[in-house]
């Protein structure tokens, strides 16, 4: 199988892994080939959104996930201080009131999680390397590959330098910034220019005695010798991320300097070992194309931004979460080309704005005091003269908050185009920070808790990687017009009853048809990545052949009419 699997996937990190458990899960054999030799070791991307843990939880891996910070205070207090024996300027405490956590748990089932790539990785390599039709491949190398056109050849060096060669239906180059996929096929990018670069230093030290009590796992640093931010990842273990200009000569940062710039962010000389120095980019680019043929590109390998916002690694897995039921869709379900064309189509303008809203959540950093160059401020910041200065700080950082709670810019995105049958009802709009609920054509199916099987469950609970329809309590054709639809189209489509099969839990029936714009006799179909494809919000004069024009539309079936499935 592992030579000729039906998708090699290229890259092993979270991306890659998410793909390969999805494919797994649905029986399609696939092949990752990852270059590094053994999984992460070294903290990065902490933070995983809530919208992904729901996909986790979806794919049964949230709950092992969330178990890697058990013990983890529940609130979290960010500080910033002209060093860490210096002058508190300001916190941020992200701690949920009562009255936000519950509209929050109205909102998803699932919290953010501030676990790091390092501790959850190995998870999804166990979760889908146990999967019979998975191979997982480490210290792998792609170095070549032919597009053909009913497939694609690999060539790649293993561990022991040996050249072997491996033949794909599909490719998915989940590579990274520097992805072989993206330059093989010689394909460009847009976005802005780079802010800065980040110097990112992992040590050990007992930095405690300097702490004042507190717990914050995130302290930024600002005075006239550095500027950055420590980053706890055990008692012992931390980061400090420094900047340096656009431009600036990467040969410059020594040991000696990283050393220095530490001890500086401290404000006294302190015993410390460093780890490990690696950098990254305050930049903004998106891949003008995701796709060629049969290769397609997901992760950073399609987009990267910087970290102010955590929609890096969040927004390559929802990319391989939207292009993977596709790809099952052409591979089990006899679904079109243009299935496929509609991954682009659909995650191109979300990574777009994911992007200008991370670059524009790096700018408003400037606020306090973040890659700032102007001498003349930093030089008085921790004298008396310094007063104006410490109090502008200190008024920046509230407007910190949107991009560290997110719920809106997470939930809030909807595909305008792509593999939905639109309704032409009037979009609503989220913001950043806010998230306003609808089941609009394009937009996430809004989480419900309801009651089913006499349990308290999330309707996100009732998605297994094919469609479900949702039926108002009024109209049992909707029922009898799936069965008949999945029997015509041999393609998975679950029904359930809204306040039948699923019962509101803690309210009407009324507000639950409501949540997802229904009369009692309407449907919402749900496609397999939780997004709505075709809505119906009362009864139809067939509902037969209402849902198997949607189907068709959206599977681009070769068989298809067009327009036959508009809304009643």
């Amino acid at each position: 199988m592992s030579d000729n699997p039906e998708v090699l996937i290229i890259g092993g990190g979270p991306v890659g892994l998410s793909a390969a458990l999805a494919l797994g899960r649905a029986g399609i054999t696939c092949l990752v080939l990852e270059r590094r030799t053994e999984f992460s070791r070294y903290p990065k991307a902490n933070g995983v959104h809530a919208r992904t843990m729901e996909i986790f939880r979806e794919w049964g891996v949230a709950k092992p996930i969330k178990a890697l910070t058990a013990g983890m205070p529940d609130e979290i207090t960010i500080a910033w201080m002209t060093r860490l024996n210096g002058i508190e300027l300001g916190q941020l405490v992200l701690g949920e009131t009562d009255e936000v956590s519950r509209v929050f748990d109205g909102q998803s089932p699932e919290q953010m999680s501030t676990v790091g790539q390092h501790m959850f990785e190995p998870v999804l390599a166990k979760v889908a390397g146990d999967l019979d039709s998975v191979t997982i491949k480490l210290g792998c190398e792609v170095i070549d590959f032919t597009p053909g056109e009913a497939s694609v050849t690999a060539t790649y060096t293993d561990q022991t330098g040996a050249r072997c060669t491996v033949v794909a239906q599909y490719v998915i180059g989940a590579d990274g910034i520097r992805s072989i996929a993206r330059r093989t096929l010689g394909i460009g990018e847009h976005g802005e220019a780079s802010l800065g670069t980040a110097i990112n230093v992992q040590f050990e030290a007992d930095l405690e005695p300097l702490l004042g009590g507190r717990r914050s796992p995130i302290i930024w640093i600002i005075n006239a010798d550095t500027q950055g931010a420590f980053i706890r990842d055990s008692p012992t273990r931390w980061r400090y991320n420094f900047e340096i200009p656009p431009g600036a000569d990467l040969d410059t940062v020594t040991q000696d300097r990283c050393e220095r710039e530490v001890a500086d962010a401290i404000g006294e000389a302190v015993p410390l070992k460093i780890h490990r120095i690696w950098s990254w980019g305050h930049d903004h680019a998106v891949t003008d194309r995701w796709h060629e043929g049969r290769i397609y590109l997901a992760g950073d390998a399609a987009h990267h931004f910087p970290p102010h916002g955590g929609f890096g690694m969040n927004s390559g897995i929802q990319d391989v979460h939207n292009l993977v039921w596709k790809l099952i869709a052409k591979l089990r379900w006899g679904a079109g080309d243009g299935l496929l064309e509609s991954y682009e189509v659909e995650r191109i303008p979300v990574a777009e704005f994911n992007g200008e809203k991370m670059m524009e959540n790096t700018r408003q950093m400037e606020k306090t005091g973040f890659l700032s160059q102007d001498k003349s401020l930093l030089s008085v910041i921790e004298t008396d003269a310094g007063e104006h200065v410490r109090r502008a700080i200190a008024e920046g950082i509230p407007a910190q908050r949107d991009q560290l709670a997110s719920h809106g810019q997470q939930f809030g995105y909807q595909y305008t185009r792509g593999a939905i049958v639109p309704d032409g009802t009037e979009m609503v709009v989220s913001g950043v920070a806010e998230y306003r609920p609808t089941a609009r054509p394009g937009a996430r199916a809004p989480h419900s808790w309801v009651r089913f099987r006499g349990e308290r469950i999330s309707t996100i609970d009732v998605y297994d990687g094919g469609f479900v329809l949702l039926a108002g309590p009024d109209n049992a054709g909707w029922v009898t017009a799936a069965d008949q639809v999945r029997a015509e189209l041999a393609v998975p489509v679950k029904v359930f009853g809204l306040g039948t099969d699923l019962a509101p839990v803690d309210e009407l029936i009324d507000d639950l048809l409501k949540r997802y714009g229904l009369d009692p006799s309407g449907a919402l179909l749900i496609r397999p990545d939780g997004f709505v494809g075709f809505r119906s919000t009362n009864r139809a004069d067939d509902e037969q052949k209402a849902l198997s024009g949607a189907l068709r539309q959206i599977l681009d079936l070769a068989s298809a009419e067009p327009g036959e499935a508009v809304t009643p």
